[in-house]
């Protein structure tokens, strides 16, 4: 009995510290549009946009988290601080160092995915990602709890009320794990 409350109390201490987080210090760092001429501020469409060209509607901006996790002191897995990082979406960029919030255009469904490549020493990752849709996780994560049946039957009552033009779209916070 002592040995399953160790146990616990070991897990429960462990993930305590693996999901600590280092603050982020640095304000919101903006991307930079690859064709400047074409951007009014973050929305890298609004030139194209003005002159009739089906582009994606440009519905504001948001923050996407970056952290990057490797090997520190002696082998154990940590988060890394200060590690050197680009995002590039192909219309747009930016240069950092993580844990970094990184202000990105948003463009609902039609936002680009995110490659995001980060470099420390002799180790490096990379990891691309695509936007997902908020408002169907929001109503997912209430299914959870309602059993397989109760989770099926929300999820088709969900997917038919998903609407690509009112739902809140957006990318999930950015791990890079360097090796």
């Amino acid at each position: 009995m002592f040995a399953k409350k160790m146990g616990a109390a070991v897990f429960i201490a462990l993930t305590t510290i693996a999901c600590s987080q280092a603050e982020i210090t640095q304000p919101p760092i903006p991307v930079t549009p690859k064709v400047a001429a074409n951007a009014s501020g973050l929305d890298v469409y609004a030139g194209p946009r003005s002159r009739g060209a089906q582009v994606p509607q440009f519905r504001g901006q948001e923050i996407v988290q970056i952290r990057t996790w490797g090997a520190v002191d002696g082998g154990a897995r940590s988060e890394m601080i200060g590690v050197n990082c680009i995002l590039d979406s192909g219309v747009y960029s930016a240069a950092f160092q993580t844990p970094a919030n990184v202000l990105v255009p948003d463009y609902g469904p039609n936002s680009p995915a995110l490659f995001v490549r980060c470099e420390s020493g002799s180790i490096s990752g990379s990891t691309t990602v695509n936007v997902v849709n908020k408002t169907a996780q929001e109503r997912n994560a209430s299914a959870a709890g309602t059993g397989l049946l109760g989770a099926i039957v929300i999820g088709a009552v969900n997917e038919a009320r998903r609407n690509n033009d009112t739902d809140d779209f957006g990318y999930n916070p950015i791990t890079v794990q360097l090796r």
